[in-house]
Parts: C-alpha cells; structure tokens; sequence
C-alpha cells in the first residue's frame, strides 16, 4: 500500500477533491463462503450488514443465492480510510461465525480508483 503522491503543482485543494495525497483513502475486497446448513443466504447477508454497520463501514457488493458466497468491497461510510487494524477485525470477526466456510481478505487498496481494472 503506498499512498499516491501529490502532484506539487496541484492545490490543497484539487487533491481533496480528487482524494489523492493526504486525503486518499483506502479499503479492501473480500469475499466467503457459507455453510448453506448453518445459515441461509439471508442471514448471513443479515448478519454481515450488521457487522459492518455497527463499525461505520459501508459494503459494496453482494452474492448469488445458489452460489453461498458473498463478496464485495469494503470501505469507511462518511469518508476516510480503513486500515490492516480493520483488516484483521472484519478477517477475525468472519472466522469466529461458524456459517462461514472459508473466507480471503485481499489488501488494503486505494477506496476512489481502486483494484479494479479501467
């Protein structure tokens, strides 16, 4: 993870409003899977959702019914950044459900231009 340097010539400013330097924020991708005979898909978003919601962060994503997974993006709700202390929460809290089957946690990455491919 390494933050994005701000361009000298670009003001306090632009790079607030752009999230880059000093304001870039940072989340992560993840994905798990479910044991379907400990808890349907629904509890388990259920559950998940509430999760996230009681420590301020906001999900983007979803799963398919016949699939058991959920995966998705995970970031701060009213701005900033999540950090490897939040990584190693959301990873702790998701093997501590005996619902889940398995899960991957990828690195923190760059919550406004992201992982994913232009």
């Amino acid at each position: 993870m390494t933050p994005v340097r701000p361009n000298k010539n670009s003001s306090r400013r632009l790079r607030k409003k752009l999230h880059l330097g000093e304001f870039q924020e940072f989340g992560f991708q993840l994905a798990f899977t479910l044991k379907p005979e400990l808890a349907s898909f629904e509890e388990a978003f259920d559950r998940w959702l509430e999760f996230i919601e009681s420590q301020g962060w906001c999900f983007g994503g979803g799963g398919a019914l016949s699939g058991h997974e959920i995966d998705g993006y995970l970031c701060q709700f009213a701005g900033g950044t999540l950090t490897e202390s939040d990584r190693e929460q959301a990873a702790l809290w998701l093997a501590s459900q005996s619902w889940v089957a398995s899960h991957q946690i990828a690195p923190l990455s760059d919550a406004w231009y992201g992982p994913w491919e232009a």
